[in-house]
C-alpha cells in the first residue's frame, strides 16, 4: 500500500509553531509565552462559559520552549507512523478526543488544590495518540534521535559510531509515561499538567475502542522503520 503523507500532523505542528513564534517572549529564558496570551487563550474552569473557544485554543499554547519542544517532537514521531495507518480523519479525531478528555482531569486538580488553574498545551492530545501508537505500532523502530530528552544521550553515540540508533516505538512511549509519573510525584500537590496527561491517556483508550478500524483490534500491524 502506498504511503500517505501525514498532512494532518503537519498542519497541527505548523499551527503550534506559528502560535508559539507569535506569542513567545524572546527576551527571557526559556522563552516563555506572554501571560496575556495564556489569559486570553488558556482554558480556565471559571471562564469556560465566557470563553468556550478555549476548549480548542488551549491545545495550541505552550508555556515555553521546553514545553513546545517535547510536545512537537513526539507529535511528529507519532504522526509519521500512525496517521498513514488509520487515516487522516481518524487521526484528527483521536487527537481531538484525547485533548478534550484531558480537560476534566486538569479541572479536578483545581478542585483538589483549591487554586485556580489555566490549562495550556497539546500534551493531553499527544498522550492519547501515544496510547494508539503503542497499540498498533509498538514494535516499529524509530530513530532514537527523534525521542525528546533521550536524544541528548543518543546524539553523542550517533556521532562517534556513525550509526543511527533505533528503538521500538513502545520504548519511547514508556519513557514518556515514566517521565510523566515522576513529574507527577515530584510536583505534588501541583501536578496539574501531569494529571491532565492521564486524561489524554484515557482518551487514547476510548479512541482505540470507538474510533479505530476493526482490523487494528484483530491483528498486529506489519513492522516498518522511520
Amino acid at each position: 500500500m502506498e504511503y500517505e503523507w501525514p498532512y494532518v500532523s503537519f498542519i497541527i505542528i505548523t499551527i503550534n509553531l506559528a502560535v508559539f513564534l507569535f506569542t513567545v517572549n524572546l527576551s527571557q529564558w526559556p522563552f516563555p509565552v506572554f501571560d496575556s496570551t495564556v489569559d486570553m487563550f488558556g482554558l480556565a474552569p471559571q471562564d469556560l462559559f465566557l470563553k468556550p473557544y478555549t476548549l480548542i485554543t488551549h491545545m495550541f499554547i505552550h508555556a515555553d520552549i521546553t514545553h513546545f519542544y517535547g510536545n512537537i517532537f513526539m507529535l511528529a514521531i507519532i504522526g509519521i507512523v500512525v496517521e498513514p495507518k488509520i487515516g487522516h480523519i481518524k487521526f484528527f479525531l483521536v487527537y481531538l478526543l484525547s485533548g478534550l478528555c484531558a480537560i476534566p482531569f486538569g479541572f479536578l486538580m483545581e478542585y483538589m488544590i483549591r487554586t485556580s488553574v489555566i490549562l495550556i498545551g497539546a500534551s493531553g492530545a499527544i498522550y492519547g495518540t501515544m496510547v494508539l501508537a503503542g497499540t498498533i505500532a509498538g514494535w516499529e523502530e524509530i530513530s532514537g534521535f527523534l525521542i525528546p530528552v533521550l536524544n541528548f544521550l543518543i546524539i553523542p553515540v550517533d556521532f562517534f559510531t556513525l550509526k543511527d540508533i533505533k528503538v521500538p516505538m513502545f520504548v519511547a512511549i514508556l519513557f514518556y509515561f515514566l517521565m510523566n509519573l515522576i513529574l507527577t510525584l515530584v510536583n505534588l500537590p501541583y501536578s496539574i499538567g501531569e494529571l491532565a496527561h492521564f486524561g489524554g491517556i484515557l482518551g487514547g483508550i476510548l479512541a482505540f475502542i470507538f474510533v479505530l478500524p476493526e482490523e487494528f483490534k484483530k491483528k498486529p500491524s506489519e513492522g516498518s522503520e522511520v
